[in-house]
């Protein structure tokens, strides 16, 4: 890494807060020639694609109509940074399907239409995307100028995830549902194995009484099962069911 760049990155490195660091970002991409930026990070697996933590820059109207469409879904960006690494340059053959299309010719309307995406993978399996912008530039100029911006991204990408753990950090604890100690012995027993009669034996209550804490469990957490809270609580760190 050059001493430039080093120079370059210092309003990032030396936030203080969260708006001075995303601002930073922003920033950078726009002296690189991209003009609108997302950050979409899961901050551990098996969490819902709903609980990512998000700062862009992008319209406000197009990440209300994006979430409450539940695009993320579709998102053709979305599964190609589940599963892959390396970048993604946007382009109309990406977008296959048909809600897929129109999900691009709704972008398209709201300045989102050449792109660059950077799959993110972190050291604490954090997942998710970095997203690069310019709508300004007629397809082949655009595929240039990310040939010649992507080294620069992709470091940019590195130290967003290194410097992202404490933002991070505070939107899991966002996340994390607020158990009573009762609840979280229930849950953790449940992680182990246990049935709804083992549980009352162990915690020298009824099976109703579990039953009550695990139906408010469930309510906590949006699932549908105690051993999907289970599960999710454990990748949270609410519990440790070893």
């Amino acid at each position: 890494m050059s001493l430039h760049f080093i120079e370059q990155m210092s309003p990032l490195l030396e936030a203080t807060d969260e708006a001075a660091w995303f601002d930073a970002i922003t920033r950078l991409a726009d002296g690189w020639g991209f003009n609108q930026v997302l950050l979409a990070m899961l901050p551990r697996p098996g969490l819902r694609l709903e609980d990512a933590y998000v700062r862009s820059t992008y319209p406000t109207s197009w990440r209300r109509a994006y979430d409450e469409q539940g695009l993320m879904h579709i998102d053709p960006t979305v599964s190609h940074c589940a599963t892959r690494a390396s970048p993604l340059v946007w382009s109309p053959e990406i977008f296959t399907t048909e809600p897929q299309q129109s999900m691009y010719e709704e972008a398209r309307a709201y300045g989102l239409r050449s792109g660059v995406t950077l799959p993110v993978h972190g050291p604490r399996q954090e997942a998710g995307m970095l997203c690069f912008v310019n709508d300004s530039m007629p397809g082949d100029a655009f595929w240039r100028h990310v040939d010649v911006a992507l080294p620069n991204l992709v470091l940019l990408r590195d130290l967003v995830i290194d410097t992202s753990q404490r933002h991070m950090s505070v939107h899991t604890q966002e996340l994390i549902p607020r158990l009573t100690p009762r609840e979280r012995e229930c849950l953790k027993w449940t992680a182990r194995g246990k049935s709804t009669w083992e549980i009352s034996h162990i915690l020298n209550c009824s099976e109703a009484v579990v039953n009550f804490h695990m139906k408010n469990i469930r309510a906590k957490f949006g699932v549908n099962s105690r051993r999907a809270a289970a599960v999710i609580a454990t990748q949270l760190g609410v519990i440790d069911p070893a």
